[in-house]
């Protein structure tokens, strides 16, 4: 079984005191959420969907998936005050229902912009590999600095910047997360994060550029040409 496990708790603090949050945003006339969810909703693989959303905004995001036609999603819970604690209920939500083999993709709700593809590839992954963490080459130059001093350049030839999905059997990474609880740890950057820390071996997946978060209002503008570049290659065939 394959489980999409969403996040999209965040209130878009960000994004210039936007009305509402940012996974409510539209671009080219659907929600940024919708595009996220579309892609797993399609996806021949991907089982079931489990999101972890705002308490207030439930209803909202309810109606959406009523209008859009977004089937598979089984569980919609109530977001903590960090991306950590939305994506812990979100996968306890799914462990109490799915065997602890479930392969979980656990991605950003405005990370609009994956691919069926990267989907596939994630799944494959874990199941050779045990875990797979979408990576994107870091083509910038890299240094090192604690004040307005640079204290080093680093190589970038083997850097990378890690995005999403990121994606685990269920039960292991679910187990990390209560460890990270029970040692105090409640604001851990992503699941990679808590991986490493833990000593786990985990493995890249190369994924596209285009592949952004939408944090702040230049990546709304971004992605926004990213997908009428994505419309006019469909329009013109390529």
């Amino acid at each position: 079984m394959n489980v999409a496990v969403i996040f999209a708790g965040g209130v878009g603090s960000r994004m210039n005191g936007a009305a509402l949050p940012k996974q409510f945003l539209e671009v080219h006339g659907k929600p940024i959420i919708i595009h996220t969810l579309e892609h797993f909703e399609t996806h021949p693989d991907i089982d079931a969907i489990a999101v972890a959303i705002l308490p207030q905004y439930n209803d909202h995001l309810n109606r959406l998936l009523k209008r859009y036609e977004i089937t598979k999603v089984r569980w919609l819970v109530a977001g903590g005050s960090t991306g950590q604690e939305s994506r812990h209920v979100a996968l306890q939500a799914v462990a109490a229902e799915c065997p602890e083999e479930t392969v979980v993709l656990i991605h950003d709700g405005v990370r609009p912009l994956i691919n069926s593809e990267l989907i596939s590839e994630n799944i494959e992954s874990v199941h050779l590999h045990g875990s797979a963490i979408t990576c994107t080459k870091f083509n910038e130059t890299v240094v090192s600095s604690q004040t307005q001093h640079i204290d080093g350049v680093i190589p970038r030839d083997h850097i990378y910047a890690a995005g999403a999905p990121q994606s685990f059997r269920l039960g292991e990474i679910l187990d990390l997360y209560d460890r990270a609880v029970a040692d105090g740890e409640n604001n851990s950057i992503d699941s990679c994060t808590l991986m490493n820390h833990y000593g786990h071996e985990i493995y890249r997946v190369d994924g596209p550029r285009s592949n952004i978060k939408i944090t702040t209002a230049e990546d709304f503008y971004v992605c926004r040409a990213f997908f009428e570049t994505i419309e006019n290659r469909q329009i013109a065939g390529i």
